[in-house]
């Protein structure tokens, strides 16, 4: 079952003032891009506009505002780095800390901008840790990402939520990257890090980490659309009839992590052999039931006002008739989707912002990111 919120607990984070949210999901950057060299496990090429987005908030119409930007998990895609040309599923300080290293040396521009960002008065950020990215609770990552942003290793301006997944913001909103909705990718609640009985201390990868490490990034190589396309379910349909050599191979290595991987490693409440199908379906499906969990959490809530979530990458806004809002920000890599109701490829650049008006209950808006005006672009097709 989905976790429960505790409404006792205050936020994690001091206040600075109500100012504006910006949060940002599933920006999913990985080592980067080398000139000449092809990089199938690198799937965002928005660093221009991204860059755009994070000056357009550090001053500006915002310069006197309180301004507080939430990346809310999956904005590095550390299970498409791999480690010494492997991908490991043991992954310590060291390793980590090599990974996200790669990352930020990947993007210079996007972390010069963040760093821009938190230089400014009146600004702070928040990381909420995703499936892709628990990593981030490893605390030599997170010392270097603070010295990447030209900050001290106690400043209160960079600040990561990774223990608990639920981020409290005033008026009732609560921001949560979605993971934990979802039985493939949750993990036992407040442990993103495990021990292991040798002593070392490992991310706490959950099943969907082990599917895309296993299955996914190997396959990438021969199909980089693989984890692009939505529902999964539906690419394996086309797959059959369009590339049956193709699809048999990969239906097999899904089977064959169904049968080798450790029913041990998904959460408490999810063990069983019945309860493992359930979930492999699920992920067959790829967040079909994200969403409707969701709207029972937030309708259950007295006192919650709006739930903002990512990880499905499908961008939506919902307003009920009770006051309250659903919005799930969507990503900012490309989507390929099958489904005949929203056919097509498409890249929103999608983000949520939460204003607080003098009066009455804050504002939750889905926003698309525009950029810039430009005279040409580089095509990526």
């Amino acid at each position: 079952m989905p976790p429960d919120i505790d409404q006792s607990g205050p936020s994690p984070l001091p206040e600075v003032g109500q100012g504006i949210k910006v949060v940002l999901s599933d920006i999913h950057m990985g080592q980067g891009m080398r000139a000449g060299f092809a990089n199938p496990y690198e799937e965002f090429h928005e660093d221009e506009r991204l860059v755009e987005l994070l000056r357009h908030y550090a001053g500006g119409r915002y310069a006197d505002l309180p301004v507080e930007l939430i990346l809310n998990g999956d904005i590095l895609d550390l299970l498409r780095v791999p480690y010494r040309g492997r991908f490991v599923t043991e992954v310590t300080e060291d390793v980590a800390i090599d990974k996200v290293r790669r990352c930020v040396l990947g993007h210079p521009a996007v972390f010069d901008a963040l760093a821009d960002f938190a230089a400014r008065p009146d600004r702070r950020i928040t990381y909420v840790a995703g499936n892709h990215d628990l990593d981030v609770a490893f605390p030599g990552v997170q010392r270097l990402l603070r010295a990447r942003l030209g900050l001290d290793t106690s400043s209160p301006i960079l600040q990561f939520c990774t223990k608990d997944e639920f981020y409290r913001l005033p008026g009732g909103v609560v921001v949560t990257h979605g993971h934990m909705l979802e039985a493939m990718s949750r993990t036992d609640a407040g442990t993103p890090l495990k021990a292991l009985p040798d002593g070392r201390t490992v991310v706490n990868m959950p099943w969907s980490s082990y599917f895309v490490l296993d299955v996914l990034a190997p396959a990438k190589r021969e199909q980089p659309l693989i984890d692009m396309v939505h529902p999964l379910s539906s690419f394996i349909l086309w797959g059959l009839l369009f590339d049956p050599r193709f699809t048999v191979k990969i239906l097999w290595q899904i089977v064959h992590f169904y049968l080798k991987t450790p029913v041990r490693t998904m959460p408490r409440d999810d063990r069983g052999i019945l309860k493992a199908l359930q979930v492999l379906v699920e992920e067959m499906t790829l967040h079909d039931n994200l969403e409707g969990r969701a709207y029972r959490l937030l309708q259950s809530s007295d006192d919650m006002t709006a739930l903002i979530v990512g990880h499905s990458h499908q961008a939506k806004t919902r307003r009920f008739v009770e006051g309250k809002t659903y919005v799930n920000t969507g990503t900012w890599e490309k989507v390929v989707s099958l489904d005949l109701r929203d056919l097509g490829p498409k890249s929103l650049l999608s983000y949520a912002v939460v204003e607080y008006p003098e009066t009455g209950l804050p504002v939750v808006r889905l926003m698309r990111w525009r950029g810039e005006s430009r005279v040409n672009e580089e095509m990526r097709l």
